[in-house]
This record gives C-alpha cells, sequence and structure tokens, in this order.
C-alpha cells in the first residue's frame, strides 16, 4: 500500500510539471536556415571565350557556403561559344548559400564569379540563374579583375601612360603580348609560353630583375590571381 501511495503522488508531482512547463509559452522551432539539400540549380546562360581556360580550370556551376571560397558541390560545364547552356546542378548539403557561374582551380577554389544567386532564392525546389550572354574568357578575366580595377589608374586613365604601357579595355592586350617594354633591356612585356622572358610577371611579382623604379609587388594581393595571369602567358597568353 505505501508503495501505490508514492507511486500516485510521484504521478502527480510529473503531470503538475508537465503542465506547468507546457503553460510557461510558445516553443519556438530552431531556425534552420535555407534547406537546399535535395534541391536543384538551374543555369540558362549563353557564354563566350569557353576555350580560352587553360586546364589548371573549369567552368562550372557550383554552389559556396557563406565566407568560403571552395565550392560544396559543382558541375563543369561542356560549353560552346554562341550555344546555349542548359544545366542542373544537384544541391547537396544545407550550409549552400549561393550558387554561382564561376571559374574554379583543380582545389575548387573560386578564381572569379560571373554571375550568382542566393539560395534563399527557391521556387519549389529550383534555384535559377538566368544570365543571357556572358563573356567568361580568361584575359577578359584578367582585364576585368587586374587591370581595369587596378592597373589602369596609372596605366591609361592619365594623359601620359606610366612606362608608355596602357592597360584600358580594348588596348592592353595589344600592349602587352609580344609588344617591347619602353626600354630594350628590360625585352618583352609578354611572351606567350614563357612566364620568365615576361616583364609582366616579373613586376607583378616584384622581380628586382625587372628594372622598374615603382614596386609593383603588393599591388596584387591575391596569390590565385597571380597564378591566374602566369598560367595565361604559359597557355600562349591567348586574347
Amino acid at each position: 500500500m505505501i508503495i501505490r501511495k508514492n507511486s500516485l503522488i510521484f504521478a502527480a508531482l510529473l503531470c503538475t510539471f508537465t503542465l506547468a512547463s507546457c503553460d510557461e509559452g510558445d516553443i519556438v522551432a530552431k531556425d534552420e536556415g535555407v534547406q537546399t539539400a535535395g534541391k536543384t540549380a538551374c543555369l540558362n546562360a549563353t557564354l563566350s571565350g569557353t576555350d580560352s581556360w587553360s586546364s589548371q580550370y573549369n567552368i562550372v556551376l557550383a554552389g559556396f557556403a557563406e565566407g568560403s571560397s571552395n565550392a560544396v558541390v559543382q558541375k563543369p560545364l561542356q560549353a560552346t561559344d554562341g550555344t546555349p547552356v542548359h544545366t542542373t546542378l544537384s544541391l547537396s548539403d544545407n550550409d549552400i548559400s549561393t550558387i554561382e557561374l564561376c571559374v574554379t582551380n583543380r582545389l575548387r577554389q573560386r578564381i572569379v564569379t560571373f554571375a550568382s544567386v542566393p539560395a534563399s532564392q527557391l521556387q519549389g525546389d529550383t534555384v535559377f540563374l538566368n544570365v543571357g550572354n556572358v563573356d567568361i574568357g580568361m584575359f577578359k578575366t584578367i582585364q576585368d579583375l587586374v587591370f581595369t580595377g587596378t592597373c589602369a589608374r596609372c596605366h591609361g586613365l592619365g594623359l601620359t601612360p606610366a612606362a608608355g604601357l596602357t592597360l584600358i579595355e580594348g588596348q592592353s592586350y595589344d600592349q602587352l603580348v609580344n609588344h617591347p617594354a619602353r626600354l630594350p633591356e628590360n625585352g618583352l612585356r609578354v611572351v606567350p609560353g614563357s612566364v620568365d622572358e615576361s616583364l609582366l610577371h616579373k613586376v607583378i611579382n616584384g622581380d628586382p630583375s625587372a628594372g622598374v623604379r615603382y614596386d609593383h609587388a603588393n599591388m596584387i594581393k591575391e596569390g590565385t590571381t597571380l597564378t591566374l595571369i602566369d598560367n595565361w602567358i604559359k597557355a600562349g597568353a591567348r586574347p
């Protein structure tokens, strides 16, 4: 009888505690963010410059986590210049925050992004990336990343370009590839296929043998961008 009485008292206390807990307010669900696992990204684009990239790189549709430059998941594109591309990418991870049309290296590091969309823009089970016509050429990428954004301030936008070198879009290629430096002893600015003979490589890497007065060593801080320029030269410095 004593055991039964104690059991009834315990059950009553447990019920009272449970009811009190439930009456303290609504249970707030944990915010789990955008659920992307099991969803799909769809790219519609027409690309040019697809065959200009060297073998160290891939043109991809990729998903990235916030704050990371390494693709969580990616799909190489089999694209031909001027032919519409329609491809899908399965999203395998809930950490994906952006879907990007981009170029990655062999470590799946992002080199350049041409178009992106937040993963939060799901329409049903699909994120759409409709980008139209995009020039993704290797030299065009270097022009946008380096020459236009950094170098043209001294090389082309003023009345007298530094070292007689103009690096604005539409003129930079002819001013670099197989073009003599202002000082004859400095050779050619870019020698297709030869990094060591190219003055451009020496200048942006701070090589004293470049023979220039201004130190350009810290002009380009990203190692992947310096490697990109070297790989462009090695692959023949195509326009």
